[in-house]
């Protein structure tokens, strides 16, 4: 969790960061990974490097700040209600897909009932608390719970809180993290397997003067003397995972 922190802050600055970015025009930030993340799917994926290139790509219904509070993301506020059997989540308004369809109550129903029960889902057991999602309005949903659940706003904090397009989704089928849909800073071009994952900048995300960066390339390179070489010597911007003798 504390590296999508990191790694969200550094998207976030408008500084140079090693030794080939300058903010001053338009920059690829290429991040050294420890190995090749698995599926870019919420719903299925599994690995830590894997949460580092989401947090690039899908935005979650809340975050982590770097004090460890819960804060608002794609939802704005949220309430306990019946008890703690309920959460009442506000969405933001204006949100957009990748794709250009809009982010609404519907889209946070669809994702988390897909978490739920898609197949080869690793997210159900994070939210199984969650018994119905009602819709209020275009803008707020309500999770109902079979009990009290005090993780749920953490674990919607990770990839169980990623909201994907219902569109995209339903196109795609089993075959969703080939070509991910989300509404993150950075929309999905390219992957290459056990090489890179391209992602460029999408132009209508809500938050888009908070990022500097047009471009972000995800290398996988295992060898951890490899991957900090690359760092030293430009090649690379980031690296996760530095060892400690390093």
């Amino acid at each position: 969790m504390r590296g999508l922190q990191i790694l969200w802050a550094v998207f976030g600055l408008a500084a140079v960061i090693g030794a080939g970015v300058d903010g001053a025009a338009a920059q690829t930030l290429r991040v050294g990974l420890s190995d090749d993340p698995d599926m870019l799917d919420p719903s299925q994926a599994r690995t830590f490097t894997g949460r580092t290139v989401f947090a690039a790509l899908c935005d979650k219904l809340v975050e982590i700040s770097p004090e460890l509070d819960i804060v608002p993301q794609l939802a704005t506020e949220w309430r306990w209600v019946d008890g703690n059997k309920g959460l009442i989540l506000k969405l933001r308004q204006g949100v957009k897909f990748h794709d250009g369809e809009p982010l609404d109550a519907a889209a946070v129903k669809f994702s988390l009932e897909r978490h739920l029960t898609f197949p080869g889902s690793t997210r159900k057991a994070e939210i199984s608390a969650i018994k119905d999602i009602e819709i209020i309005d275009d803008h707020t949903v309500k999770l109902v719970l079979s009990a009290p659940f005090a993780p749920l706003l953490a674990a919607l904090a990770d990839r169980a809180g990623m909201i994907v397009s219902p569109k995209a989704a339903k196109a795609a089928g089993e075959n969703f993290a080939a070509h991910p849909v989300c509404a993150g800073p950075f929309k999905f071009v390219e992957r290459v397997a056990q090489d890179r994952i391209v992602l460029d900048r999408f132009a209508d995300y809500w938050n888009n003067d908070q990022i500097r960066f047009d471009r972000v390339v995800f290398l996988a390179i295992p060898d951890s003397t490899v991957r900090l070489a690359n760092l030293l010597s430009g090649g690379l911007d980031i690296i996760e995972r530095v060892a400690a003798t390093d």
